[in-house]
């Protein structure tokens, strides 16, 4: 194995789970469309890393999302390998150096996706892709998510990214949060409805400042955001998303399975129950 000229993430136990989840869902997939004669199947990770991780909880290597979808049988057609960082995407390019399947870009991932190459996957052109979004906190815009639900030939895996939600951009204190943070909320969500999903009145009015806001818990957040995946976004399933907890049981993130198919929701749900118990 190539040496790195840096220090591999560190990953915690959910990481490792969710790289479980994404890889047995991409044999399902590609399983399900190996008799269909002409298609083409693409593996997109946008947020592809080095593609090995250290593991917090043994200390030991481990593959990650790339190494692991370069492995499923039967295979993806091609596969997209997106990172902003140079340094992991040269060395990602050492692990697959061979391969003559494999593009990789180093640079903003909701750039390349929107302007290159989401508009060459639609359903009329006999293509499909397992989408892999695993932002680092909220630097994802939401047209990313709109394009593959528009595209009808996308599934979707998305890291809804909670915890960062609630340290950066919803405060119990709206009036408190930084710009900046309110404005990459309102990017990932798409528009300011967000607001109304974070915040409900208080029925105790102050006279002079109007109602109070009461921060809403991360159920009302998640429950709005599927909502949208599937009335804005045009996704036609989404599934009730896995809730992922650190060693302190507290949510980190949300892995959220968007898809048009139903049958792919019996496989999602399937791989999903294994991993709520």
């Amino acid at each position: 194995m190539t040496a790195a000229p840096f220090k591999f993430d560190e990953v915690g136990y959910w990481s490792e789970l969710k790289l479980e989840i994404v890889e047995k869902y991409g044999s399902a997939y590609t399983t399900a469309f190996a008799n269909q004669k002409g298609l083409k199947k693409y593996y997109i990770d946008a947020f592809a890393g080095a593609g090995i991780h250290v593991s917090k909880r043994t200390g030991e290597q481990i593959e990650g999302s790339p190494a692991r979808a370069l492995k499923v049988s039967p295979p993806f057609d091609h596969f997209y390998f997106i990172d902003m960082d140079a340094d992991k995407t040269n060395y990602l390019a050492s692990l697959c150096k061979d391969r003559t399947d494999v593009t990789i870009h180093t640079g903003d991932a909701t750039q390349h996706l929107t302007q290159k190459l989401l508009p060459t996957i639609r359903f009329e052109k006999f293509n499909r892709a397992l989408c892999l979004l695993d932002p680092y906190g909220l630097h994802l815009d939401w047209e990313v998510m709109q394009q593959a639900g528009q595209s009808r030939a996308v599934d979707m895996f998305l890291n809804f990214p909670v915890m960062d939600m609630n340290r950066n951009a919803i405060w119990r204190d709206p009036g408190k949060v930084p710009q900046g943070a309110t404005e990459r909320m309102t990017r990932f969500w798409g528009d300011e409805s967000w607001k109304q999903a974070a915040y409900a009145e208080s029925p105790q009015q102050n006279l002079f400042s109007g109602p109070d806001l009461i921060k809403q818990g991360n159920d009302a957040i998640v429950r709005s955001f599927r909502d949208r995946l599937k009335n804005v976004a045009g996704f036609r399933v989404v599934p009730e998303p896995l809730p992922m907890r650190n060693s302190n049981n507290a949510v980190v993130y949300y892995l959220f399975f968007a898809s048009q198919k139903p049958v792919a929701q019996k496989i999602i749900d399937g791989i999903f129950a294994r991993f709520r118990r």
